[in-house]
């Protein structure tokens, strides 16, 4: 199964865009981020940070491609997500960094800084030992 990010609800219409990209490939469900210095998007990384979050690949590009579709994330959606450990109801409401861009690096210990950018709401009922749900930080700190 593939790690990735997927919407499981939307309290508004779900916002699509074409965005650009250069020299990197992507598969349905990985987060990106907006690149500052170079007009586009990339993979997020475990040290994305909640001013940078774009939203979620729907498209599958190649490298040599230049455009990517993404479903635009904004903090009134519902995410699932692999997680990088067992999920634990424990960590509910609990902000966490990424491991990668599609999975979750769920510690059991609040990430308050700003590379804490998924806030676990639950463990996934369709797969609860690899996957929870909450909703990604979308925000505006820039450091």
């Amino acid at each position: 199964m593939a790690v990735e990010f997927r919407l499981q609800s939307d309290s508004e219409a779900t916002v699509y865009k074409l965005v650009t990209i250069a020299s990197q490939a992507y598969a349905i469900g990985d987060l990106v981020q907006f690149s500052r210095s170079a007009a586009t998007v990339t993979p997020a990384t475990s040290s994305t940070i909640t001013a940078n979050v774009c939203g979620v690949a729907v498209s599958a590009q190649i490298s040599t491609d230049t455009q990517l579709l993404v479903a635009l994330a904004t903090d009134r959606q519902t995410w699932s997500v692999d997680a990088t450990n067992p999920p634990n109801t424990a960590h509910n409401y609990q902000r966490m960094a990424l491991t990668d861009k599609g999975t979750v690096n769920n510690t059991g210990t609040d990430q308050t800084g700003t590379s804490g950018i998924f806030e676990q709401w639950g463990i996934d009922p369709n797969n609860s030992t690899t996957r929870i749900v909450g909703r990604l930080l979308v925000g505006h700190a820039t450091t």
